[in-house]
């Protein structure tokens, strides 16, 4: 995909900002991701003749001609950063779940789980009547993008048997990627950070306890979030 933006993400590609400098961006279909930035200035004539090139070209070349006439590898990957991603399960065998979870982040390439927080039982928020949750805090090492992070944690949730139901409804597994690095994205499927993320005490009270610099408050008696017995562990051979 290619379009048309100022140098902040403003922008679309069916038309450029209303005023100021602009870039034209190629973006990964599948992924969202940029691969390619390419700054003009203040001239959008410019940058529509050489969005409408490179959509000319997109449909011309194959994908491995384009990426080496435009200068993208296929090899570069984003910085290591590190990432939290919040789990939580209400149903079936609870504390299964959620180290299934684990072990699967730690065998997929390109993540390295770091610390897990303890766990915790809380309340439903909103919802039909259902069971209390689990819930922990995840903390990993990471190249991946906020989109492919989103990926594996649907893989996650797939796995677990997780299906389609109703909405703050009961779950097998919630896999939910809350902060990448300083990463920001704000996409009709993904946001990061996570929308709701200081609105939850579940999430504060364990992301706290893993780093106290990102939970800029963590309510008084843990506003129900209870700590429980039970103990996740960090796999050793990552």
């Amino acid at each position: 995909m290619v379009g048309i933006e100022a140098p902040d993400g403003r922008g679309a590609a069916s038309h450029a900002p209303d005023e100021g400098p602009v870039v034209v961006r190629v973006r990964d279909r599948d992924r969202g991701t940029i691969v390619r930035t390419i700054p003009l200035g203040t001239d959008v004539a410019a940058a529509e003749d050489l969005q409408e090139r490179i959509r000319d070209d997109l449909s011309r070349y194959d994908a491995d001609t384009f990426m080496q006439r435009y200068a993208i590898g296929t090899d570069t990957r984003p910085p290591v950063r590190r990432a939290y991603l919040g789990l939580g399960s209400n149903v079936g065998d609870r504390t299964l779940a959620l180290q299934h979870s684990v072990d699967g982040l730690a065998a997929t390439g390109g993540v390295a789980v770091v610390a897990v927080s303890s766990v915790y039982e809380t309340a439903p928020v909103g919802g039909p009547e259902q069971p209390d949750y689990l819930n922990a805090v995840v903390a990993i090492d990471t190249d991946r993008t906020p989109r492919e992070l989103l990926e594996i944690a649907k893989r996650l949730e797939d796995e677990a048997g997780r299906v389609p139901g109703e909405r703050w409804g009961p779950r097998l597994l919630d896999v939910d990627v809350l902060l990448v690095g300083d990463d920001e994205v704000d996409e009709e499927d993904l946001v990061v950070p996570h929308p709701r993320l200081y609105e939850r005490a579940f999430v504060m009270v364990p992301l706290a306890e893993l780093d106290p610099m990102l939970a800029p408050w963590v309510p008084p008696g843990e506003a129900g979030v209870r700590r429980s017995e039970v103990q996740l562990v960090v796999p050793q051979t990552q």
